[in-house]
């Protein structure tokens, strides 16, 4: 499978791309800063890299010609803002021929377990049960905050009626793919949930490549 990320030069994009060419994909890195890559991996001259910014139409329909999947990991940079750059990369993808969509958001936007889907994270107000899942409390204004523009681009995703998946991680830290990683479908997940190593993340979403059985959720990852 062809796939392009998008943002590869982040801790994420760094262990998505390395996790893809190791399972035998076919990688597009679209990044800003090339010289940022880790060129030290053995995996490297394997990956196709493509500089240029995500808000150009042109740039991003180019690098996306003969992918099947697009990985979203950028973060807002120059400006602009987390909706604006979804909408950039999906439509553009999408005019290329991009079929599904794997998207990076944040734990906020997981809704609370047993609220039946009714409770966003970013709303509870049950600090003690929060402790339980390794989440310190803060204020829920700065919550909301962090999490407006995944939901914002959440919503964006549903309209288009394209296949996707929101993979929303809380504290992200470098580390491999574990063997115990937790991964729960829509809210938040297992003890300690709060905390989830880049190489976990990276593996959820190449495993699920052909598999598609995370479309249409909003996945928690966690390293237990």
């Amino acid at each position: 499978m062809k796939i392009i990320i998008f943002g590869a030069t982040g801790g994420l994009g760094q262990w998505t791309w390395k996790t893809a060419l190791k399972a035998g994909h076919e990688v597009v890195a679209f990044v800003r800063s090339p010289d940022k890559l880790d060129k030290t991996d053995p995996l490297f001259e394997k990956l196709q890299i493509v500089s240029g910014d995500v808000m150009n139409a042109t740039g991003v329909r180019d690098a996306c010609k003969g992918c099947q999947v697009a990985i979203n990991c950028t973060s807002p940079a120059g400006g602009n803002s987390t909706i604006e750059m979804a909408q950039s990369i999906v439509n553009n993808a999408a005019a290329s021929g991009v079929e599904k969509f794997y998207m990076v958001g944040g734990l906020g936007a997981l809704w609370v377990p047993g609220s039946n889907k009714t409770v966003l994270l970013q709303d509870w107000e049950d600090t003690d049960a929060m402790a339980e899942f390794g989440i310190p409390s803060m204020p829920k204004e700065k919550i909301q905050k962090m999490t407006k523009g995944h939901l914002e681009a959440m919503a964006f995703m549903e309209s288009t009626g394209l296949p996707y998946t929101f993979v929303c991680p809380g504290m992200m830290v470098d580390g491999p793919s574990t063997s115990s990683r937790v991964v729960t479908l829509d809210e938040l997940g297992g003890k300690n949930a709060i905390k989830v190593n880049f190489g976990d993340i990276a593996q959820v979403i190449v495993d699920d490549l052909e598999k598609g059985e995370l479309i249409g959720h909003r996945v928690c990852v966690a390293t237990s």
